[in-house]
C-alpha cells in the first residue's frame, strides 16, 4: 500500500511528546491495511531511545500525544529544580505515592515531570535519613521522568540528547543517574 498525505493534528517533521515514550518526530504518515480496513498511522521515532512506534491518527487525542514546548518554556520548568529539589508528596501511603506519579507520568505534562521529580528526590531523602533502601521504582521514575524533559528539550533546542542532558544538570543543579 502507497503513503498518503493525510489531514490530521500532525505532519511529517513535527516535533511531538508521547506519553511514556518521550520526545521524538513523526517521521511518515501512512494508511495501513488489516483485515481490509484501512486506517491512518502516524509513525513516530524517539530521541531517548532506539524505539519507532505507529500509532492510528485516530488515536493521538486520547493518549494525549503533543506538540513539543518551546525551549524557553522546558527550561524555565527545570528550573524549578535547582530553587526546591524536593517536595513533600500529598500522602506518605508508597501506593497512593507510586499512583500520584503514574498520574502525572501518563499527563505528559513538562511540569508533572518536574513533580516526580521533586516528590521521588524526597522520597530518597526520607529513605536515606530512616537508613532504608531506595526502591527501584522511585530510581527507574525519577530516571524516566528526568529523561522526558532532556529529550523534549533536546528537541525544543535542536542539540544531542548528550548536551541537553549537561543543559538540564546545568538549569537544575541535579545530578542524572
Amino acid at each position: 500500500m502507497g503513503k498518503q498525505k493525510q489531514e490530521g493534528k500532525f505532519k511529517v517533521g513535527d516535533k511531538v511528546f508521547y506519553p511514556a515514550h518521550g520526545a521524538g518526530t513523526v517521521q511518515d504518515i501512512r494508511d495501513i491495511d488489516f483485515a481490509g480496513e484501512v486506517q491512518s498511522y502516524y509513525e513516530f521515532k524517539f530521541v531517548n531511545n532506539e524505539l519507532t512506534i505507529s500509532t492510528p491518527v485516530d488515536n493521538v487525542e486520547r493518549l494525549k500525544v503533543r506538540k513539543i514546548h518551546d525551549a524557553k518554556e522546558i527550561e524555565k520548568a527545570i528550573k524549578k529544580l535547582k530553587k526546591q529539589p524536593s517536595i513533600e508528596p500529598s500522602t506518605e501511603n508508597y501506593n497512593e505515592i507510586m499512583n500520584l506519579i503514574k498520574n502525572k507520568d501518563i499527563s505528559g505534562d513538562i511540569n508533572a515531570f518536574i513533580e516526580i521529580i521533586q516528590i521521588c528526590n524526597r522520597v530518597k531523602e526520607v529513605r536515606y535519613e530512616d537508613g532504608r533502601l531506595i526502591p527501584s521504582s522511585i530510581t527507574k521514575n525519577t530516571k524516566n521522568a528526568i529523561s522526558y524533559l532532556v529529550g523534549e528539550l533536546s528537541l525544543a533546542k535542536d542539540i544531542s540528547y548528550d548536551e541537553s542532558e549537561k543543559h538540564f544538570i546545568k538549569l537544575s543543579g541535579l545530578p542524572i543517574e
